[in-house]
């Protein structure tokens, strides 16, 4: 276990703008965080959190708690690597809908149609059905909800081994049910969608997500191939009992595999913010039109799926948002879209209830909920 001994914790701030231009008090949270989040950490024995803070102009506060590395008492700061699991759809999802913007896709024709290397297998349910808009909505039907990952990048199978199974234990990615019928979370799915953008781009996956979200949103230390030169750069991941673990690799990127910084992932939480001329700070790389039809929930997912974020309601507000989970790691990214602000929560350890805590603290701060009451 971490805390064997009384352990003191070690935290900075870094502001970069004194108040925001919102209605939101982020010295009153900050105030929050400061006194609550260090005994959030200890009451669950875990290593660290990062918490970033965005407004529709800028990064506004970092908040680094804890350590990316307990031994060596390693600070973190803007540029630590982590992690961020299932996020990595969220931004897989941007860079599908640039090829519906660019028309080389449709959203609604059988995504079978553009897939040259590998297809979705014939079954008892009709795979013609299966479109790039119910893959990214979660009801097409596919199987393989997660990935576990792999111990080592040597052993990565390529993706279309993987999407016949060779998965480490997870399956292979196969229709087994009606498309448009049901919600039925597919990670499966997104490694159809890794495979569509190589096909249809003729470019590696890393290198379109690099040209077409990373780069232009300045996500310049992002990469779904996580090197030798990555990992240095990274927090040691721990698990859910405090102790550390190894990292895990994904052929799957789209689905599981995107390795960011506390900087990066902060800037394309912006992306959803809206700037004072009322369009997505996004709209750059896509237009405001497809950002909209992104972000709205599909029938049959409780209102809450759509083709990209997941949409909340927490005490009247509408959150936008996605979270991840690897082995050694949780993320969340996670906008209030009335306040049209945004934040960033990065653990390096497999205990939940870190980004549960720190995340309800911060909607009840900015949200002014007493729960006193």
């Amino acid at each position: 276990m971490l805390y064997k001994l009384t352990y003191i914790f070690f935290f900075i701030s870094l502001s970069f703008i004194a108040e925001a231009n919102s209605s939101v008090n982020f010295s009153l949270i900050e105030q929050e965080l400061d006194a609550k989040v260090p005994k959030i950490l200890t009451l669950n024995q875990a290593p660290g959190v990062v918490v970033v803070f965005v407004d529709n102009k800028d990064i506004v506060k970092y908040k680094f708690y804890g350590f990316a590395n307990i031994e060596k008492q390693q600070a973190f700061n803007k540029d630590t690597g982590f992690n961020v699991g299932s996020i990595s759809k969220l931004l897989t999802s941007w860079g599908v809908m640039q090829l519906v913007d660019n028309g080389l896709v449709e959203l609604d024709k059988p995504v079978n149609t553009y897939l040259k290397r590998w297809k979705i297998p014939k079954s008892h349910f009709d795979a013609d059905k299966v479109s790039i808009r119910n893959i990214l909505s979660h009801t097409s039907g596919l199987s393989l909800s997660g990935y576990d990952g792999w111990k080592t990048p040597i052993v990565l199978p390529n993706i279309v081994d993987s999407l016949n199974g060779k998965t480490n234990g997870s399956g292979k990615v196969e229709l087994i049910a009606n498309p448009d019928k049901e919600f039925s979370y597919s990670g499966g799915g997104y490694t159809v969608l890794q495979l569509l953008i190589e096909d249809v781009t003729g470019q590696s996956f890393e290198e379109y997500m690099q040209k077409s979200v990373f780069t232009p949103l300045e996500m310049n230390s992002s990469t779904f191939v996580v090197s030798k030169s990555v990992l240095e750069a990274s927090a040691t991941p721990y698990d859910n009992e405090g102790k550390v673990t190894s990292m895990v690799y994904f052929t799957a990127q789209a689905a599981a595999g995107l390795h960011t910084t506390p900087h990066d992932i902060a800037k394309f939480t912006m992306a959803i913010l809206k700037n004072s001329s009322g369009s997505y700070n996004g709209s750059q790389i896509l237009k405001s039109v497809l950002i909209d039809e992104m972000i709205k929930p599909v029938k049959g997912s409780g209102g809450r799926w759509s083709m990209s974020y997941v949409n909340d309601t927490f005490n009247g507000s509408r959150l936008l948002g996605f979270a991840g989970f690897n082995h050694g790691w949780i993320g969340l990214t996670r906008s209030i879209v009335d306040k049209n602000i945004g934040y960033v929560v990065l653990t390096n350890s497999n205990i939940e209830a870190v980004r549960d805590q720190v995340d309800r603290l911060i909607l009840k701060t900015v949200l002014k909920i007493d729960e006193s009451k």
